[in-house]
């Protein structure tokens, strides 16, 4: 009884601070693009470590978003790695702006740029209120807990990659104008409209800017695109390797120079090659999330799959068919049709965008793939990619001889892979019948990439006790990988961006 009546001013004080931190710091970042048009003389690098942090904290926003819905829908669910927790909520929070913004876009362009400010604002507001308890004070940071474990050669690693990453920046289009840039990252004209008008709406601020607008969305298309590629590809490694290769694994795919060269022959790539991995990655998450609300995640990605290429559509189909009679049978009736239930709305916004652009499906059925040419001209490019044949031997021997000897010491589990091979065999028939986009540029990387651990997490779990023997030989392929990564020439592309 007592502690009912104590005085309440430390907790005033306390939610007072949390409030003022948390206001400041959102619209100190919110206002990036009024700072930026009024400084349009800075120096072409300021602008783009600017454009950067706004691009990273819209991303914040897309995380904060997620997390809401999984609260106000109550959806639970087991992960595999903390970054699953973090790209299954950043995609969310991506997948409903996408729909705000497009409803958005309807508007008169003088209520689009008042409702852009509007919505921030509130946001704004809602997620600074400190009355909201342990939803909100969980930030996107938090949830990288899993590297706070991280020993010296594997943060140096991350370092390498972060690195990797800046240096790779593609120049700027020749070209400003929201159509032109249209046509330069989207030049056989696969990306429906929905996704121009998020991005129109999401840098809205910039769109009387020509110069602050092209590099808001080149921007845009690296960091974001590229950026959660590389982490999706970490999580989607988690469920096959260890940490530490993991890591490595990242590393040899941002270091390969195909990583910068794809952009400079085939700039559309970057969002048109990277949804195989998303799809993937996705199955691997559902069935391990042990929830059926995990169908509204998987609808919407079939949506954002159909949107950025109407050609992905089907494998949608393909997703749910797969779920509930293969992935799910061991699940209730009930379960699998709550599931389906969820899974309806993303359906539904699928099935639109698809019918309203039917002709680039039809333009790329028939198309081929030769696939072994291109996994040697990668191989030519990054010796460590020379793995993967071994490793492609080893997973079929994993997965039907997972007794013999070799393997007694390994832990793969048998559900990954399966989910795997079904996918790996259904993208290498769709990609000969309906569209080749689906493993060609950077699918064919993560592919290569994942498969060269394979042999190397063989031998690190047959010599898991000689920790000396695994530094070394760990240190040695990450030497390989840095020396055919031509560092030197991504260093003089990166200083030449800005120089000009």
């Amino acid at each position: 009884m007592q502690n009912t009546l104590e005085n309440n001013s430390g907790h005033l004080l306390l939610k007072s601070k949390f409030f003022i931190f948390r206001a400041v710091s959102y619209f100190s970042f919110l206002l990036i693009p009024l700072y930026v048009q009024k400084s349009l003389d800075l120096h072409a690098a300021t602008q783009a470590l600017f454009m950067t942090m706004y691009i990273l904290f819209i991303v914040a926003q897309w995380f904060l978003l997620g997390k809401e819905i999984d609260h106000r829908l109550k959806i639970y669910f087991r992960v595999n790695s903390s970054v699953d927790r973090i790209i299954y909520r950043i995609f969310l929070g991506l997948f409903f702006f996408v729909i705000l913004f497009n409803l958005i876009a309807i508007l008169p362009s003088k209520w689009i740029y008042n409702s852009f400010w509007i919505i921030w604002s509130l946001l704004g507001l809602f997620y600074s209120w400190p009355t909201r308890g342990k939803i909100i004070q969980e930030s996107v940071s938090s949830n990288f807990g899993e590297f706070k474990f991280l020993d010296g050669f594997e943060k140096t690693l991350v370092a390498f990659i972060l690195i990797m990453f800046v240096v790779s920046l593609p120049d700027y289009p020749p070209l400003m104008g929201n159509e032109a840039m249209k046509l330069f990252y989207d030049p056989l004209e696969k990306v429906a409209t929905p996704f121009w008008n998020f991005l129109l709406v999401n840098y809205y601020p910039f769109k009387s800017y020509p110069v602050l607008n092209r590099a808001a969305w080149s921007l845009h298309f690296y960091v974001v695109n590229l950026g959660l590629f590389l982490l999706l590809f970490y999580a989607f490694l988690r469920y096959f390797v260890s940490r530490r290769l993991s890591l490595l694994g990242v590393f040899s795919l941002v270091s390969t120079w195909s990583f910068t060269k794809i952009f400079v022959h085939n700039i559309e790539f970057g969002l048109l090659t990277t949804y195989s991995l998303l799809w993937v990655w996705t199955m691997l998450w559902v069935s391990r999330s042990s929830t059926y609300r995990a169908g509204l995640f998987l609808g919407l990605v079939g949506y954002w799959g159909t949107v950025i290429n109407q050609s992905y559509a089907p494998l949608l189909w393909i997703q749910l068919v797969l779920m509930y009679f293969v992935y799910l049978s061991d699940r209730t009736f009930w379960f699998r049709n709550q599931f389906l239930r969820y899974a309806s709305f993303g359906f539904f916004l699928s099935l639109v965008v698809f019918l309203n652009h039917l002709e680039p499906f039809f333009s790329g059925l028939f198309s081929g793939n030769d696939l072994l040419t291109s996994m040697l001209f990668e191989i030519n490019r990054k010796a460590f990619y020379s793995l993967s044949f071994f490793g492609l031997i080893f997973m079929v021997l994993i997965y039907f001889y997972n007794r013999w000897s070799i393997f007694k010491e390994t832990n793969f589990e048998r559900d990954y892979l399966a989910i795997f091979w079904s996918s790996f065999l259904i993208m290498i028939f769709y990609s000969l019948v309906v569209d080749a986009h689906i493993l060609k540029g950077f699918s064919l990387l993560w592919i290569m990439a994942f498969l060269s651990l394979i042999p190397i997490e063989v031998l690190f779990q047959s010599i898991s006790r000689l920790r000396s023997k695994r530094n070394m030989i760990f240190l040695i392929y990450i030497l390989i990988c840095l020396l055919d990564s031509h560092f030197e020439g991504r260093v003089k592309i990166f200083l030449k961006i800005f120089n000009n």
